[in-house]
């Protein structure tokens, strides 16, 4: 495996890794999977695995807030491949994005994950991530298997050791 920055002509296998994470109803309120313009937009900082010629997964950070106190609070999204799990792709991925986020100033990450999403809960956890809470009833999916489906999402934060105020 190999972890690189992400490439236009990643665009598509990025899209069908994102599809076939939202298809499952637990990796997001998304109706729709990003194209590489809203991907290469979206994320501050990004990464993918390559595996065997093939992209295994990416994971990548975006600002909370584009006010000047959030500076160096971001999101973490983080996608595997159904065919790359269970392989350690993305603890991987979330290590070197914590590394590089680290070197870029960032000091702290959230995650916001679906209850039943406990392969992301144990990796996030694992990488550090603390539970703060659950953001009870927090949206309703507009699609997929579970549609109409007030959903809560458990909030996760980890805060740098080596970056920020300390």
């Amino acid at each position: 495996m190999r972890l690189r920055a992400p490439r236009k002509t990643d665009g598509l296998e990025i899209r069908e890794i994102h599809a076939e994470g939202l298809a499952t109803g637990h990796a997001s309120f998304r109706a729709d999977p990003m194209g590489w313009e809203e991907f290469d937009a979206g994320f501050d900082l990004a990464i993918v695995a390559e595996r065997d010629g093939m992209l295994a997964g990416f994971a990548g950070v975006a600002g909370t807030s584009k006010r000047a106190v959030y500076s160096g609070v971001g999101e973490v999204s983080t996608y595997v491949a159904a065919r790359a799990a269970g392989r350690g792709i993305g603890r991987a991925m979330l290590d070197r994005l914590i590394a590089d986020s680290e070197a870029a100033g960032w000091w702290t990450l959230v995650a916001q994950i679906f209850p039943e999403n406990r392969a992301s809960l144990a990796l996030h956890r694992s990488c550090g991530f603390q539970v703060i809470g659950t953001r009870e009833r927090l949206g309703r999916m507009e699609h997929g298997p579970l549609v109409g489906r007030w959903r809560d999402v458990i909030f996760l934060e980890r805060r740098s050791p080596h970056v920020g105020d300390r």
